[in-house]
């Protein structure tokens, strides 16, 4: 299950914890190539998102799910999930790497007739037509930029013949290219193109950023 996108993996401990009932912070680390506190914070936004979830400490110890609990159509409303199901339309319009088929036959769980309606819909309705090449995030430096968005540490960049340590805050899709929009002493937006060198490190920041889309005062790499 390693290289899950963010809310992918927390849709599937989701799943998980429903199959199995009880697992631990390691195993759940194991299986999806994270850190115990990157699956910490997946655990905390399930259960900010009403899921009930709890964690124990000691030889009893792990991640638990209410026994009761079940995945129904209350866990999505309908403009979730036609949200969701545009989203990864859109993303595979952009990307060499096909993950919506496999989203939606896990989002077919809750509501299969609703799900193929909206799917339906997004390929009708909603088109990209994208003249670059098709990105492949399964490239090594898109693996290590979302490693360091995942765990939240810093990377270092070689672009430019320089090299910088930034922390990566989120991708930007601009009609030039694809971007990272980062943050060393200044907002940076660097062309994923221009990067020669990715190098993941275990320096924490914090991600109290201004948001791309909020901010007018960046320089271009």
């Amino acid at each position: 299950m390693g290289g899950s996108s963010i809310r992918n993996r927390q849709f599937e401990i989701l799943l998980y914890l429903l199959k199995v009932k009880k697992v631990t912070h390691k195993e759940l680390s194991e299986m999806f190539e994270v850190s115990v506190k990157t699956i910490q914070r997946d655990v905390d936004k399930l259960s900010m998102m009403g899921v009930p979830v709890t964690c124990k400490q000691g030889n009893q110890g792990g991640i638990y799910i209410e026994e009761s609990y079940k995945l129904t159509e209350s866990f999505f409303t309908n403009e979730d999930l036609q949200t969701i199901t545009i989203a990864l339309s859109m993303y595979d319009s952009i990307s060499s790497n096909r993950n919506k088929d496999q989203v939606m036959k896990k989002l077919a769980l809750i509501s299969p007739e609703l799900i193929d309606l909206l799917e339906t819909d997004a390929n009708d309705y909603f088109v990209v037509d994208f003249a670059g090449e098709k990105i492949d995030m399964t490239e090594s430096v898109y693996k290590k930029i979302n490693h360091c968005l995942d765990e939240e540490v810093l990377l270092a960049i070689t672009c430019g013949g320089e090299q910088i340590l930034v922390a990566p805050i989120s991708y930007v899709l601009r009609p030039e290219g694809l971007y990272l929009y980062a943050h060393d002493e200044d907002y940076l937006l660097v062309e994923i193109s221009a990067i020669k060198k990715a190098q993941c490190t275990d320096i924490e920041f914090e991600r109290t950023f201004i948001p791309y889309k909020e901010n007018t005062q960046f320089i271009f790499k």
